[in-house]
């Protein structure tokens, strides 16, 4: 028998970090809990059992089966050597039984020791009774086949699949990409409860041109690779986006690819690892179901989640592994982005710039060029040919950057096939004109609000202050040359320049000023937390060291819990001549310093002292 006494033994000897582990992975109500007999009561509570036993996978769960069947403890070879003889477990390995075992020691459901590995009584209970909670006998978590494995596909599929991978590879890079620019303009709300706030939701839709629901999805996978995190409750990009930005195709693929991969929980990645050649679909399902018998919905939803992420980003296409998929899994990043990149359209590094205003881009830009591009003209639609706009709007803001006519007319040449359109010109040249004509400081101290607008065009001023976009901005006319607003001075500014007015920004010296609106998440050291699991070891640690030197207080409490559950164990019991003798005794009272039971080798009842017991087991 392997019961409370066993395990309150086996938790008292561990260290402290790893019995910390163990209660982080099986946590417990603190309160009740006083000494390591409470703890092992807690972690052989029914339900607490029950709710470790329901995320493991089949193997383990196979592996607690075999165990209660064979009521003792048992060697790694002998565990293997049975799991091996039945349909659910055949060809398991050494190697597997000794992680699955020591997985389920670090969850306090099985009693490792010299002698090999048992399973707790609770744990056997309970699996016994789970035919009535509608769950697998324990013979059925043995002798259940699983699922066969699909066909790979044939070689006509798999090449249809690659194509359809390389498009939707291509375009996940996109995304992110349009993405990063778009939380670089304005971050997006993260929900206390998690998830996007409905308005920034549909917001970063627009911006990547896809239904609502895949936002999440290309936000896990750019968060996986470290170019967004949450910062004061906003998505925002990282310091690591901009030169993500600036990578080719290829690099931004691997990146995305790999973290997608490396962020794949162990069991997840194994499961797609062995059927990195085979359709997933119903298939996956179906084996996720027989390999998870107790959580089938929870771990359909979290498998669901990395299948998702897998098929935007082209790891997967109509749910099947492309052949760059099947190298992500089986090798590596690298080796599959050399058989993606060969798939991928050749970047281009010149654009067609027409006399409509518009820039039309044959393939995908170079990486350099478009985040040029980018500063004066803004994207329309982004596909194989993408095509942008300029606008006043957008050659102003270029300006503000810094960039002049002259800069812009010859970084336009150069990367122009068909030269630069006479309205392309008249366009740089006005904007550069007007530039400057609107300006924002911070309101003096005594002057009225915290920011002041002035422009030498009176109408133009007066096409500001009855323009309803800006009416948040609660802008008032204090001449015709005047308004002043309640808000900061960056913030009107920006208000201003999204309204497509030549604004510019000044300190109160009146010299310009570059207003920063992309905003970096910075990685911060996580905050620091309670430790539940280590206080509470440090509780049980203290209350344990008041105990007597020689262990008195440990030995009763075994006692009574031997005797409350009428468990037969092993006394360890001090002659009168010095010799130390064993009972086999199943303890039936303690009363007056003596310790009453049932000799089970002699068949009689023994009433010993207790001072003379020295010591106790438990029996297997």
């Amino acid at each position: 028998m392997t019961t409370t006494l066993a395990l309150a033994a086996w938790l008292r000897a561990l260290p402290d970090d790893e019995l910390a582990a163990v209660l982080r992975a099986r946590p417990v109500r603190r309160a009740g809990v006083s000494d390591f007999f409470d703890l092992a009561e807690a972690l052989l509570d029914p339900e607490s059992v029950q709710r470790a036993l329901a995320p493991l996978d089949r193997l383990r769960l196979a592996t607690l089966a075999l165990l209660g069947v064979a009521g003792g403890a048992r060697s790694t070879e002998w565990i293997t050597a049975r799991l091996g003889e039945h349909p659910a477990t055949a060809g398991t390995t050494a190697a597997a039984v000794r992680d699955a075992v020591d997985a389920l020691a670090r969850l306090a459901l099985v009693n490792p020791d010299e002698d090999g590995t048992a399973v707790y009584d609770a744990v056997t209970a309970r699996l016994t009774a789970w035919p009535a909670l509608g769950l697998p006998r324990p013979a059925a978590l043995l002798d259940t086949s699983p699922p066969t494995l699909p066909e790979p596909l044939t070689p006509d599929g798999l090449s249809a699949s690659d194509r359809l991978a390389a498009e939707r590879a291509f375009e996940a890079v996109a995304g992110v990409s349009e993405l990063l620019n778009e939380l670089g303009r304005e971050g997006a709300r993260e929900l206390q409860k998690g998830g996007l706030a409905l308005p920034a939701a549909k917001r970063l839709a627009d911006a990547l041109a896809v239904e609502a629901a895949v936002v999440p999805v290309a936000l896990s996978v750019a968060a996986r690779a470290g170019l967004v995190a949450v910062a004061d409750g906003l998505w925002l990009p990282t310091a690591e986006a901009t030169a993500w930005q600036h990578g080719t195709t290829a690099d931004r693929w691997r990146a995305l690819a790999g973290a997608w991969r490396d962020g794949l929980p162990r069991d997840v990645r194994a499961l797609f690892t062995a059927r990195s050649r085979s359709p997933w679909g119903e298939s996956l399902r179906a084996h996720v179901a027989w390999l998870y018998p107790a959580a089938v919905e929870e771990t359909e939803q979290r498998v669901e989640e990395h299948v998702r992420e897998a098929e935007w980003l082209g790891v997967t296409a109509g749910r099947s592994p492309g052949s760059a998929g099947a190298l992500l899994l089986e090798v590596g990043a690298a080796e599959a982005t050399a058989a993606m990149a060969a798939r991928f359209p050749a970047e281009v590094s010149q654009v067609y710039l027409q006399h409509d205003l518009t820039v039309i881009s044959p393939g995908p830009l170079a990486p350099d060029v478009e985040a040029r591009l980018r500063t004066m003209a803004d994207l329309e639609s982004r596909a194989l040919a993408s095509t942008f706009r300029f606008s006043a709007a957008s050659v102003d803001r270029a300006v503000t950057a810094g960039e002049t006519a002259a800069s812009i007319h010859d970084f336009l040449a150069a990367v122009s096939l068909t030269g630069v359109p006479q309205p392309l010109d008249y366009l740089i040249a006005d904007a550069v004109e007007r530039h400057g004509r609107v300006r924002v400081r911070d309101a003096e101290e005594g002057q009225e609000g915290r920011a002041v607008v002035r422009s030498d065009d009176p109408t133009l001023l007066g096409t500001i202050a009855v323009d309803q976009s800006l009416s948040s901005l609660r802008l008032l006319r204090v001449d015709e040359r005047t308004l002043v607003s309640r808000f900061p001075r960056d913030v009107v500014y920006w208000a201003l320049s999204d309204a497509r007015y030549p604004v510019v920004a000044e300190d109160a010296s009146g010299a310009l000023v570059t207003p920063q609106r992309r905003r970096i998440a910075e990685r911060t050291a996580a905050a620091a937390t309670r430790d539940n699991a280590a206080e509470l070891v440090a509780r049980l640690r203290e209350a344990d060291a008041t105990e007597s030197d020689t262990g008195e207080q440990w030995l009763a409490r075994q006692l009574d819990q031997a005797v409350r559950a009428r468990q037969t164990v092993v006394v360890q019991v001090a002659m009168p001549d010095g010799r130390l003798v064993d009972y086999l005794l199943e303890p039936t009272g303690i009363g007056g310093g003596r310790l009453r039971g049932r000799d089970r080798a002699a068949d009689i009842e023994r009433t010993l002292p207790l001072s003379s017991v020295k010591g106790l087991r438990s029996v297997d």
